[in-house]
């Protein structure tokens, strides 16, 4: 029996997932998300998986040697207000601080919202204030304890929080990263006076400066830990009683997987699971095809996702985004806009608007025929002409044109004074103009010009529409990969085992010193990666990883002093022993370089001296898996292409029809064309012209500006 190495991601809308064999080959299977039960969702992928193969079920998953996923259960929570109630306790006098917050009104709101300023209020914090209880104790900023610990206050207040309802505990005291002396000594009176509780510690979970981030972060991480445990230890129990001996692991933020048992303590750290696997796949075909600058871009059912890799490397941010909250962890960055296959158009004061409302998997676009009556942007590329109603799902669904229409008619082009196919097209121009909107916004509003890069267009939807969004970008050429409607699963199943440890431990150069090593002791900063690296290596160790198969990256947090923004600086060469003084000028004068590339030469002030505040060790480890051998089983076995009708510009005109058998390397083609895959739709338009290369992936090339 061979091995196999399997992949899932729970969207919104389906559940992808992908198998690698001995051989190399990848399988790529969709199947519709049971949103109350994702569980069920990837074991209808597997079974399909499985027939594939004419194994059972039991048989294929007995064959897994690796089985990975991302969730969107966090994620969910979150945004939709289903997380436990946390209890948070902090030190006396400074039971405002999440209701204090950042004060940035428009923090995760669209540009629609922001322009309501009548009603453009804060958010409302995780925490209500009925929630929160102070206790009195006080650690400064050395670490040294000015005010002991009231224990009867401890009481009091955990018994406080118990009768308002808390489901779980969040304990953030200040200055904790530098002594967790009281934060340990709270855990230990909650767990006599609730026994069994959920505490998560800000001292253990996230030892960084920044009271606000490190409270808010603590009590999202409290609040999701029950959730996620539940939920995992079902998925497990699952797949278990179905076959699979392996224990499953988990996508991460950062890109990284992580075992259940680890993961369960980081709650907060996969609200970005699903989304970033498309960016590590971008950044695997990328690097296999010498592309080191792409724009990824993950078109899907309720969403549309954004992120970048440059030179080789996908671009990470110091917090996540959820709803309209910063998470203090560090992510793979990725922007999103409700803009996906099942956004909602609807005519408002006669104005058309698509999204960010999504009918979701249920019941999903009108022309899915399981009772949705609203039109979705699926729907209009029905309508249009772009969608073959007999090959979606590779037949096993079939789409409904007629209830599409229906929906359009009624909704969007009786109140626009339209006909269907013009409020179709319009629907489609404008969820086209929002996504390409999102794009500017990560390059050249960041200062990249898109004529570096290449658009790498993936999701469901994603390859029907990149033909379009990308042409306004002007970019370099699109690619739609062979893995286009599983990509994120892909790439989770091409990712390592990651752990990453951070500590806050701020070290400030005198303003006026540039050999800032004279001040920033070069042992002190080896030590401190040492300890970092020890955690990091022993918790990898714990998942069965043999020692000498890590890799470990380091980074700094830094900036100017006096400033209250930082930059993460990647150390390079990695450390490998004793960190020396020219390491650290180096450090720095890697700092101040970047520095001056984000905001203009001369906007350093290196003289005002410099602080690092944050260290960080990300440490890896490889999964087992195969070795890819993507889209090479393509041969070019069909025959003539087939004709379709095709409305756009105002007008019907005929589309060149290709299926995947047609895609042999080295073959070309012309737009206005349609390529009907059995797990997506790939549209080149007109002027545009296409070619398959040696793994499957379809280029995209000529009118894209």
């Amino acid at each position: 029996m061979p091995a196999y190495y399997v992949a899932s991601d729970i969207g919104g809308t389906f559940t992808d997932t992908v198998v690698f064999d001995d051989s190399g080959h990848v399988g790529r299977y969709k199947s519709a998300t049971v949103p109350d039960s994702p569980a069920t969702g990837v074991l209808e992928s597997l079974k399909i998986a499985a027939a594939d193969r004419e194994l059972s079920l039991a048989d294929f998953l007995g064959s897994v040697e690796t089985f990975a996923h991302g969730t969107t259960i966090a994620t969910n929570a979150m945004l939709e207000g289903k997380a436990k109630r946390v209890g948070l306790i902090q030190t006396r006098g400074f039971a405002d601080t999440l209701a204090i917050m950042r004060g940035f009104k428009s923090q995760g709101l669209d540009e629609e919202q922001i322009k309501q300023f009548r009603t453009l209020v804060k958010q409302p914090p995780v925490v209500p204030r009925r929630l929160i209880a102070e206790v009195t104790e006080r650690v400064d900023y050395a670490g040294r304890i000015a005010c002991p610990l009231d224990e009867d206050d401890v009481r009091r207040a955990v018994e406080q929080l118990r009768e308002a309802g808390a489901e779980a505990y969040a304990v953030s005291l200040l200055w904790s990263f530098k002594n967790p002396e009281h934060e340990e000594r709270i855990a230990e009176l909650i767990q006599e006076l609730v026994p069994d509780a959920d505490v998560t510690l800000s001292s253990s979970f996230l030892p960084r400066i920044g009271e606000f981030d490190r409270t808010l972060t603590t009590a999202v991480n409290a609040s999701l830990r029950p959730l996620l445990r539940t939920s995992l230890d079902s998925f497990a129990g699952v797949l278990a009683d179905a076959g699979l001996r392996t224990d499953p692991l988990l996508m991460q933020s950062n890109g990284g997987l992580a075992t259940f048992t680890e993961v369960e303590k980081r709650a907060a750290a996969t609200v970005m699971s699903g989304p970033v696997g498309g960016v590590i796949a971008s950044k695997v075909l990328g690097d296999r095809e010498d592309l080191r600058n792409i724009v990824t871009t993950d078109m899907g059912g309720t969403s549309f996702d954004v992120g970048l890799v440059l030179d080789g490397r996908p671009t990470m941010s110091n917090t996540t985004a959820i709803g309209r909250n910063q998470l203090a962890l560090p992510s793979v960055a990725v922007r999103a806009v409700g803009a996906g296959a099942g956004s909602i158009a609807s005519v408002t004061n006669g104005v058309l608007q698509v999204g960010p409302e999504s009918a979701g998997a249920q019941p999903g676009p009108a022309c899915y025929g399981r009772g949705g009556e609203r039109p979705t942007v699926a729907d209009a590329d029905l309508v249009l002409g772009y969608l073959n109603p007999d090959n979606f799902l590779d037949g096993r669904m079939r789409l409904d044109t007629e209830k599409a229409r229906e929906a359009i008619r009624t909704h969007v082009a009786e109140p626009a004074g339209l006909s269907i196919e013009d409020a179709a097209e319009g629907i489609k121009t404008i969820v086209d103009a929002r996504m390409a909107d999102l794009v500017r916004q990560v390059t050249v509003e960041q200062g990249y010009d898109p004529t570096d890069f290449a658009v790498f267009a993936y999701g469901g939807a994603g390859p029907l529409h990149a033909f379009s969004y990308g042409a306004e970008l002007g970019a370099r050429e699109i690619v739609v990969p062979i893995t286009a409607s599983v990509h994120s699963a892909f790439g989770i199943g091409c990712s390592d085992l990651t752990m990453v440890e951070e500590r806050s431990l701020p070290m400030q150069s005198s303003p006026g010193q540039t050999d800032f090593a004279a001040d920033i002791d070069p042992a002190e900063v080896t030590q401190v990666f040492a300890e970092l690296r020890s955690v990091a290596a022993g918790n990898l160790g714990n998942a069965g990883v043999d020692e000498e198969t890590i890799e470990y990256a380091y980074t700094v947090e830094i900036r100017f002093r006096a400033q209250i923004h930082v930059l993460a600086i990647p150390i390079e060469p990695e450390l490998s022993g004793e960190f020396t003084a020219s390491a650290v000028n180096g450090m720095v004068d890697r700092f101040i370089n970047t520095y001056e590339g984000r905001f203009g030469k001369g906007s350093a002030f290196p003289d005002g001296g410099v602080e690092i505040t944050t260290f960080r060790v990300v440490a890896t480890a490889p999964v087992a898996s195969a070795d890819l051998d993507v889209g090479t089983d393509v041969r070019g076995t069909a025959g003539e292409p087939g004709r379709r009708k095709v409305y756009a510009g105002g007008e019907w005109n005929e589309a060149v029809i290709y299926t995947g058998d047609h895609l042999e390397p080295g073959f070309e083609f012309d737009g206005l064309a349609i390529v009907e895959l059995p797990d997506t739709t790939v549209v080149v338009g007109a002027g545009q012209h296409a070619r398959v290369d040696a793994f499957g992936n379809v280029h995209l090339e000529g009118d894209l500006r």
